[in-house]
């Protein structure tokens, strides 16, 4: 009986050892199962978390300079508002004063890091605004909380630093879940520190209209924000698409129209070729003909070389190419003189200086008879000028009234802020379109 128990003493022990040993394991098993479903849940969650925020911020360069200049000059108006917050009041401790300078400093230095950079043009990112906002939201916090809590005025603060929130970030879910972060930490403040709240009616009223007039603040100018960057995003829309048509049509052009025109004008001048001097009414026929065919030509290379504008290429990189087509088509000396560095122009200002020396171009060629043109672009920290002269003929005194070349050169002009010359004698024509820096100078540039 002894020997007995003995071995069942023995076998239950190795059962208990197998089962400690195996369950163990198995408990680590599941365990870290569990870890590895949590840790994927976590990182599933903050991705998209992630995905969305990006998804509500898609600044262009102009709304986020935008929103990043009227945040940091927001943030210097509740800075000076909260020095004088502290002046109209001498009840403070030394640690209470001491905390808020400590606080008011802080958002000194980090806005004045900031406003330089949106100041200096650096490249700025959304996260900066979230950045910011959470600590104007901390500092907020904290002032209510040395002031009293409920009895505090800093919660006005709240106003200005949720309704930027609204505006940079469209998406209602995270401006709801912002704002009633900050309501909770607000509510908790209020709770926590000076006398806290009563049990007094009026005291719970105060904290209830608080709350509940942030709320319509908050939502009304996320939703103005919401569709006004709406439209703004289909006008862009409709922009690149209309961007993409012209860049379609140059290439079309170039690839039938321009094409055809050459190959016409290889025919007409062999045909002069073969005339000789037999047939002088033939001749004058061909001449005529070789000299329209130049014509369309090159009003054919004004849509396509103007395709490499809206594609990004500076102004004086199309001009050159376009030159260099004329001298080749017409034959006419053309010479291209470029002064100054070219700064970056907007592509409207760049398509339309284009439009105006191709168009002075083709006047000389069809009504001149010149036998040089030159063609000067300047860059300087005042204007951009185009300058066009010819030595031809010059023009009549009713040009404008003949047709619409010189009506669609102002009209360019003008669109860009610009001022066109025409000076023409009896021995030349000189074609001037000046655009001010001011006029000239592109938006904001910053990416998100």
């Amino acid at each position: 009986m002894s020997q007995q128990s003995n071995r069942f003493r023995e076998t239950a022990n190795d059962a208990d050892s197998i089962w400690h040993v195996l369950v163990p394991e198995a408990d680590c098993d599941r365990d870290q199962a569990a870890r590895d479903a949590d840790d994927k849940y976590m990182t599933r969650l903050f991705s998209g978390i992630a995905q969305h925020l990006s998804a509500s911020v898609r600044f262009s360069a102009d709304e986020l300079w935008t929103l990043a200049n009227i945040s940091a000059w927001a943030r210097w108006f509740v800075i000076a508002a909260s020095f004088g917050l502290i002046g109209f009041r001498n009840d403070y401790t030394d640690t209470q004063f001491t905390v808020m300078m400590t606080g008011v400093g802080v958002e000194i230095v980090v806005n004045t890091v900031f406003h330089y950079a949106v100041w200096k043009r650096k490249r700025l990112r959304w996260q900066w605004l979230l950045a910011m906002a959470i600590l104007d939201v901390a500092l907020a916090t904290l002032m209510v909380g040395i002031r009293g809590g409920l009895d505090s005025y800093y919660y006005v603060v709240y106003f200005p630093i949720l309704a930027v929130f609204a505006v940079a970030f469209t998406s209602f879910r995270i401006v709801a879940t912002f704002t009633a972060l900050t309501i909770l930490a607000y509510v908790f403040t209020t709770l926590l520190t000076g006398d806290g709240i009563q049990t007094e009616l009026s005291e719970h009223r105060d904290l209830y209209i608080r709350l509940v007039f942030l709320l319509p603040v908050v939502v009304s100018v996320n939703a103005v924000a919401k569709f006004e960057r709406s439209g703004r995003r289909g006008a862009l829309q409709r922009e690149q698409a209309l961007l993409n048509d012209r860049l379609e049509l140059s290439q079309t052009i170039h690839d039938t129209a321009a094409q055809a025109a050459y190959m016409i004008g290889l025919g007409v001048n062999e045909a002069i070729r073969i005339a000789g001097t037999g047939n002088s009414e033939l001749n004058r026929t061909l001449e005529a003909t070789s000299s329209l065919t130049k014509s369309v030509m090159w009003e054919l290379r004004q849509p396509i070389d103007a395709g490499a504008l809206f594609e990004g290429a500076p102004l004086s990189r199309v001009l050159r190419a376009h030159v260099l087509t004329f001298n080749a088509i017409t034959s006419m000396t053309t010479e291209l003189e470029i002064e100054g560095d070219e700064p970056p122009l907007p592509v409207n200002v760049r398509t339309r200086l284009f439009s105006i020396g191709h168009n002075a171009l083709a006047n000389a060629l069809r009504h001149s008879s010149a036998d040089k043109v030159k063609v000067r672009l300047q860059f300087s920290d005042d204007a951009v000028r185009l300058t066009v002269n010819d030595d031809g003929v010059g023009l009549p005194e009713d040009y404008e009234s003949r047709g619409q070349g010189f009506n669609n050169m102002r009209r360019d002009a003008e669109l860009i802020g610009g001022d066109l010359q025409v000076e023409s004698t009896d021995h030349d024509t000189t074609v001037t379109c000046t655009v001010t820096a001011e006029a000239a100078s592109p938006p904001a540039t910053l990416h998100d």
